[in-house]
């Protein structure tokens, strides 16, 4: 399956944004950079495309805004003295730089080949709702959108995991979705519910009856082995004690675990009420990935029909990480966030890489 790339033009060139290589910022650009793109087009599941708009792109109102923010980056060690003197203490050019060596020192080649991701550092909470008035930093966002959604089939994770223990691939299988999903939208047997829930909603008994019948079984959404109670944390770590040490269950387990620790140490700021009501007519964020249990389940089925619409209105950015640019402490929170949020990416792909079946995404001429 190929890859559909990001529909929305690089704001600084007006063409469609390219992966991989970084982009270059002037002046106006000063307030949003955007990191390269994290993974090139590969083994992913296409998303239909927008139709390509011109987007209006603001900046910090003057360079003074910029400098000050870039002075607090350098004040807590996120930004370099060097990179300053490098980009000519030009403000816009120091702020790019920066922002796409905090991405690249962050695990983003680990993440590379597993999720199609794109981060941002910008004053308005995404391209198309700039504010009025003009930016001087005290209200910062960085956000991350994906362009397409990954695919794992944990199927065969799961056999590894029953031979061990009837109740390791569903305890398995929670902490992967859970740990994941607690920093990015995954889609997986909980959306299918949700889906299959509305359309019988949606369809009329009588008249829809054909539709109904097509629909997938709801019984068949999980696996008998997911129907499993997890286990505790005190039981599963007895079990893994009992492994040998290169036993490939003990290491998926032991990924995921950590996946769970790094997911739960990161706590996203609270976006504020008037940004959350800009996107309330915004379609959900398209997913970083879709896990299902075995080739053509309804899992898979129902993302297949849900796809058609994700871009029908503009998904929402997220993670979405508010801050204030003139405040140390709030700028020093929000990259802690990015760098956990990117961690954890790091972690799954520790944990695609032990499922077996699983492909990295290639790069084109691969």
């Amino acid at each position: 399956m190929s890859t559909v790339p990001t529909v929305l033009p690089n704001p600084g060139t007006g063409a469609p944004a390219q992966y991989v290589r970084a982009q270059e910022y002037g002046h106006e650009d000063a307030a949003r950079t955007r990191a390269p793109w994290l993974i090139a087009p590969g083994f992913s599941l296409s998303v239909p495309r927008l139709d390509q708009v011109g987007l209006r792109h603001s900046s910090f109102g003057s360079d003074a805004g910029a400098a000050r923010f870039a002075t607090i980056l350098i004040e807590l060690g996120i930004g370099s003295p060097s990179d300053w003197t490098a980009c000519g203490r030009e403000p816009a050019k120091f702020l790019g730089r920066t922002f796409d060596r905090f991405v690249k020192s962050h695990a983003e080649p680990a993440i590379d080949g597993a999720f199609e991701l794109s981060v941002t550092l910008s004053t308005d909470p995404h391209e198309w709702c700039e504010a009025e008035d003009e930016p001087d930093g005290s209200q910062m966002f960085i956000y991350m959108e994906a362009a397409s959604c990954g695919f794992v089939n944990l199927g065969p994770a799961l056999t590894l995991c029953e031979k061990e223990d009837p109740r390791l691939p569903v305890t398995f299988a929670r902490l992967f979705l859970h740990g994941l999903g607690r920093l990015f939208r995954v889609y997986d047997d909980r959306d299918a519910e949700e889906h299959l829930s509305f359309l019988e909603g949606y369809y009329d008994p009588e008249e829809d009856r054909e539709a109904l019948a097509a629909m997938p079984d709801r019984k068949n959404i999980l696996p008998p082995c997911m129907n499993q109670r997890p286990l505790g944390r005190g039981a599963l770590k007895a079990i893994l004690a009992r492994m040998a040490p290169r036993n490939r269950v003990r290491r998926l387990l032991k990924a995921t675990l950590q996946l769970d620790r790094i997911s739960r140490s990161v706590r996203f700021p609270e976006v504020p009420e008037p940004v959350r009501d800009l996107f309330s007519d915004c379609n959900p964020a398209v997913p970083i990935l879709l896990a299902i249990y075995r080739q053509g389940d309804a899992i898979e089925a129902c993302f297949d029909e849900e796809r058609q619409s994700m871009l029908e209105q503009t998904p929402e950015p997220w993670p979405l990480i508010p801050f204030d640019g003139t405040d140390p402490t709030s700028t020093k929170l929000a990259f802690g966030c990015l760098s956990g949020a990117l961690q954890a990416l790091a972690a799954a792909r520790q944990v695609l890489e032990l499922v077996p079946g699983w492909e990295a995404i290639r790069r084109e001429g691969q």
